[in-house]
């Protein structure tokens, strides 16, 4: 299966902040989060995203120019092939660090600001001085090669009715703003009200209506190429994520359901859980926290304005299979015989359909006799992964046509690799992963990180030349594993990272 599309992904590099906005999805995340992610770690983050095709990073907060080490971040997002942007209140951005922002690379800015009124901006951040600041960074940001777009969150319907939003363009536009990125305030943080929905839901339609036509070309809504008056699509239901401060993964910032740690596992594996989630495919194709029937139904539930919620994938089923006494340090082999058919079904017909795909997990698959009656228990529409070891692959034409019937997105071969670095051993783990490849659907090979460094640069140096789509170095950890991941050897994956994947 080829890598999903993740073109943007936005980077919190801290939740502190200078300002207190009253609108902010993010504040509570300040008393409950306070790490911030080394520049180490971002570096393994940046590494991760290169290989998923990701084209736009974008930093986020928080306030991003707090972080020391900002330009360093910059220059080494430019060197990974990313577009970087920034978000940021402006408060920092004098002359000096606007040419530092510039020199780094960084490729556009969006800067807050609430109102074409001092007082009103200073209000609404909870700071005196605020819009002076925003404003004189506008100015001098907008006399660079950096693209400027200001982002605005109106929080009245007079402000659109009464000519305040034609005025805030005019007066922005003459500041040297290039767009205006108008974000309506959704159900998260200190905007999620706990008796009410998001302020002017169901009727944006009214108070765009009030922007005259001389300024629209120059607005857009919450994403670049949404003009007013037409549907704003999310982009987290398909190409776009966030990492929190901490690495903890979610669709968007403002949709904060957490669904796995950028700093354990890859992106890519990750953004595909999210994909085939009910909680991000339902709502519609809108921002589903602006959508009061989904709010109502899915996280009123969970409790209103909490600043996370940690999701668990409940689309994993344990196939039970029985697995060869192969990979070092692994006791698979010792379980059961093999699962009843009855119960792997069962757990398959508890799944939510809402869900895109069923992950199997527990020993080899391709060694149940009965998989592919299994396989035909799973409901239309959903894609299907499965683990192997390559060691038993069936080489009965018919088995692989009736496999090859169903939608199997991929099959994960488990690779111990304790050999690979003795004579004859790479060619033994080369004839398992050709032996599953026969069978005409996409590899994804697992080794161990912590093999012998010779296996893992003789693995290195053929990657391209394997046939397999990705290849993931894993650690094991029972005493800590990752909620949401399974293998082979059920749910006991402490680390899963990308090391290469096919262009």
């Amino acid at each position: 299966m080829a890598l999903p599309l993740i073109k943007v992904v936005q980077l919190t590099l801290t939740n502190r902040c200078q300002l207190n906005c009253g609108h902010c999805g993010v504040a509570e995340l300040r008393n409950v989060m306070p790490g911030e992610l080394t520049l180490e770690q971002i570096d393994d983050v940046f590494r991760d995203l290169r290989l998923a095709g990701c084209l736009v990073v974008d930093l986020f907060g928080g306030e991003p120019t707090l972080r020391k080490d900002l330009f360093e971040i910059i220059r080494r997002g430019k060197a990974s092939g990313f577009m970087m942007s920034l978000e940021t209140n402006g408060w920092l951005l004098d002359g000096a660090f606007v040419r530092d922002l510039e020199a780094a690379g960084l490729d556009q800015i969006y800067l807050s600001l609430d109102d074409y009124r001092p007082e009103e901006h200073d209000r609404r951040r909870g700071r005196a001085g605020s819009f002076e600041r925003a404003v004189r960074a506008l100015e001098l940001v907008a006399a660079t090669s950096m693209i400027v777009h200001v982002s605005i969150v109106p929080q009245t319907a007079e402000f659109f009715t009464g000519g305040g939003m034609n005025r805030f363009m005019a007066f922005v536009l003459a500041k040297g703003a290039e767009k205006v990125r108008l974000l309506l305030p959704r159900f998260s943080g200190r905007s999620a009200r706990p008796d009410g929905t998001p302020f002017a839901a169901r009727r944006e339609r009214d108070l765009f209506a009030c922007i005259a036509p001389e300024y629209t070309p120059h607005i857009y809504v919450h994403t670049p190429g949404t003009p007013v008056g037409e549907t704003n699509k999310c982009t987290a239901k398909n190409i776009f994520c966030h990492i929190m401060s901490n690495g903890w993964i979610a669709p968007c910032p403002y949709l904060p359901l957490v669904f796995g740690d950028a700093t354990r596992e890859s992106v890519v594996e990750v953004f595909e859980r999210m994909q085939s989630h009910p909680l991000v495919r339902l709502g519609g194709d809108t921002c589903p926290m602006r959508n009061p029937d989904y709010i109502e139904e899915h996280i009123r539930p969970m409790g209103a304005g909490r600043p996370f919620y940690p999701i668990a994938s409940e689309n994993q089923v344990d196939l039970g299979a029985p697995c060869p006494p192969d990979c070092r340090g692994c006791d698979a082999a010792g379980r059961p015989p093999r699962r009843p058919a009855e119960a792997v079904i069962r757990d398959l017909q508890a799944v939510d359909p809402n869900y895109r795909s069923i992950e199997f997990y527990g020993g080899d698959a391709l060694v149940r006799a009965d998989l592919i009656g299994i396989l035909g228990r799973v409901l239309p529409g959903m894609d299907i992964s499965l683990w192997t070891t390559g060691r038993f692959v069936p080489e009965d034409p018919g088995f692989r046509e009736r496999l090859r019937s169903f939608p199997v997105r991929a099959i994960r071969v488990m690779m111990p690799l304790d050999g690979a670095g003795t004579p004859g051993g790479f060619g033994d783990a080369l004839g398992r992963i050709r032996a599953v490849q026969g069978l005409g659907i996409p590899v994804h090979l697992y080794a161990p990180a912590d093999a012998p460094a010779e296996a893992h640069r003789i693995m290195a140096e053929n990657a391209a030349r394997l046939g397999v789509e990705r290849i993931y170095l894993f650690l094991r950890d029972s005493a800590m594993p990752l909620p949401n991941a399974v293998a082979c050897f059920g749910k006991a994956l402490g680390r899963a990272s990308l090391a290469w994947a096919r262009p």
